[in-house]
């Protein structure tokens, strides 16, 4: 949703985008039709792409898993406001969430590299 870091994209055209070469994009690096590229990444303030898809994903959602954020950025941070109320909403982070997570959603209070494996055993152990 708010891009790749290791990729550029075209100030003209943002249709426009390629793999870096390297970590490194400096000014004069330009696209094949002479623009300046840049980060392919979602800057402050700027419209995020696809969010309109991103809402509808959400609202299809069976299981809805948030991972690694604050929700204090938005429109991104809304996106569990999509889900189907009846959707189970687990959000994995260490930090506490300053955000209104609502009842539906169980906050998971481990880093991404153990939270997610324990989620995925716990949904598993539903399942079978």
């Amino acid at each position: 949703m708010h891009g790749e870091i290791l990729k550029a994209r075209s100030t003209s055209d943002a249709a426009y985008i390629q793999k870096l070469e390297g970590d490194t994009l400096n000014l004069g690096d330009l696209c094949p039709k002479g623009a300046q590229l840049r980060p392919h990444i979602v800057w402050f303030g700027e419209a995020v792409p696809q969010m309109d898809r991103a809402c509808e994903i959400a609202a299809t959602a069976d299981i809805f898993i948030v991972v690694g954020t604050s929700l204090n950025v938005y429109p991104a941070a809304n996106l569990l406001n999509y889900a189907p109320l009846d959707c189970p909403i687990y959000l994995v982070d260490p930090n506490t969430i300053s955000a209104s997570i609502g009842t539906q959603a169980k906050h998971i209070k481990k880093k991404a590299g153990t939270g997610v494996p324990a989620l995925v055993k716990r949904l598993l152990k539903n399942i079978y």
